[in-house]
Parts: C-alpha cells; sequence; structure tokens
C-alpha cells in the first residue's frame, strides 16, 4: 500500500494533537490531585485551629477588652482595641485569633475585625522549630503566663470612631450605643 503525501501529514498532525491532548490531561490531573490534598490540607488545619478555640475557651481568659481612641498626632483618628490574655491551661499557646466586632442593640453587625495576638496562624504552626532549633522564633503564651495587647483598627467606620472617642462621650445617646462583641475564634497549641 503506497501512502500518499498528504495523508501522511494528516496522519502526523493528528497524531501530534492526540500527543498533546494525552499530556495536557495527565499533568492536568496531577494538578488537580495536588490541588484536592492542599485543599483538604487546609481545610482540616482551620478546623483543628477552631476545635482547639472550642475545647480551651474555658482555659484561655480574655479580659478588660476595649476600646480607645488616639489623643494627638498622626493616630489621632484610629481607635485601638486594648485588653488582656491569660492562659490558665497546661499547653503551650502559639497563636490565637480573637474575633471582635461592633453591634447595635437591636444586633446588626457595623464592623467586624480578626486579630492575631501572638502570630500568624501559618507561621506559628511552625513554632516547633522554636524548641529544636529553628532558625526563626515565634511569641508564644506558656502555661499560667498572661500578656496585654493594643490593636490598631484601621478601616474603622466613623459611626465606631465617634461612639468612643472621648470628645462626644459627655453626649451619647443610649438609643445608638454600640457594644463591643469578642470571642477566641482559633487557637493553635503546640
Amino acid at each position: 500500500m503506497f501512502i500518499k503525501r498528504k495523508h501522511r501529514l494528516v496522519i502526523v498532525f493528528s497524531s501530534l494533537i492526540i500527543a498533546v491532548v494525552f499530556v495536557s490531561t495527565l499533568v492536568g490531573y496531577n494538578l488537580y490531585i495536588h490541588f484536592k490534598s492542599e485543599s483538604s490540607s487546609v481545610t482540616y488545619s482551620n478546623s483543628i485551629y477552631k476545635l482547639n478555640a472550642e475545647l480551651l475557651r474555658k482555659d484561655i481568659n480574655l479580659s478588660n477588652v476595649s476600646v480607645e481612641t488616639g489623643k494627638k498626632g498622626l493616630r489621632a483618628r484610629l481607635p485601638f482595641i486594648k485588653g488582656s490574655l491569660k492562659n490558665n491551661s497546661n499547653k503551650i499557646v502559639s497563636s490565637v485569633l480573637v474575633e471582635v466586632s461592633f453591634q447595635k442593640r437591636d444586633g446588626s453587625v457595623l464592623y467586624r475585625e480578626l486579630i492575631y495576638l501572638l502570630g500568624d496562624k501559618k507561621l506559628s504552626s511552625r513554632a516547633v522549630s522554636l524548641f529544636f532549633g529553628g532558625g526563626r522564633t515565634y511569641n508564644v503564651l506558656l502555661p499560667s503566663e498572661g500578656i496585654s495587647f493594643r490593636h490598631p483598627i484601621r478601616n474603622c467606620p466613623n459611626e465606631v470612631y465617634e461612639q468612643f472617642s472621648d470628645k462626644t462621650n459627655f453626649a451619647k445617646n443610649d438609643k445608638n450605643k454600640i457594644t463591643i462583641v469578642y470571642s477566641i475564634a482559633g487557637l493553635d497549641i503546640i
């Protein structure tokens, strides 16, 4: 059998297209499997982070949480959340995520902020290297130890700022009072 030149080109190009589709399918499948395993790992890590917060809710005390506003200078319009955190458990805490929200009396949330007090969860999950000679050090909260914190609220709405501003404290309308609701949303332990 004799194959014409025109048919050879069709055979080569169609074989090349089939090979490219096959290789790209294999590469795409491998990327998908890798993505799913990473996604499952992140989901698992986040659920453990939240579960630790639930389990140690009574042992990690968050107290004296209040809002203060800047007095003068560049941070005069920047409010701060301040308070204290105490570890009453027998575990070493390497990361604490606190959820702070400002709510009206009717329960509507004006502003919500998530604050990492000891360090970012991604960094602190590797805090074991602190005890085994790693190059970086991380903040940890030892058993029976406490810290105080002060965190700026960068995108604070004017309504919240005016409520907690020293200038308007004498003229607060109780009907529009804003309350602070806070809780520990995540916890990483060693």
